[in-house]
């Protein structure tokens, strides 16, 4: 079973590799955790400024965010899932 943490690294990862084959010279975004009550937030941070990547449950549901401090309606995948949601509505895996 996977953790948030582990979903993070494989944003990251996908991110990264995204950005090198874009050839961007800019640095690639960074991802954080916020950990909530009912929530996780994973933060993306780019050129100085944050959004909200996703929101993830205890149960790894992935949320796709309605604001900073709310997920929307409708799970988007599962973190323990192959097929998952990474970067934005693509699907990689």
């Amino acid at each position: 079973m996977k953790t948030v943490s582990d979903y993070v690294r494989e944003i990251k990862e996908a991110s990264d590799a995204e950005w090198a084959r874009l050839k961007y010279t800019l640095p690639a975004p960074e991802f954080s955790v916020e950990a909530g009550s009912k929530y996780t937030r994973i933060v993306r941070s780019t050129f100085g400024s944050k959004s909200v990547h996703c929101f993830v449950d205890a149960e790894g549901n992935i949320y796709k965010a309605s604001s900073w401090k709310a997920p929307a309606k409708g799970i988007r995948g599962n973190i323990n899932n192959d097929k998952k949601p990474l970067l934005g509505y693509q699907f990689y895996r």
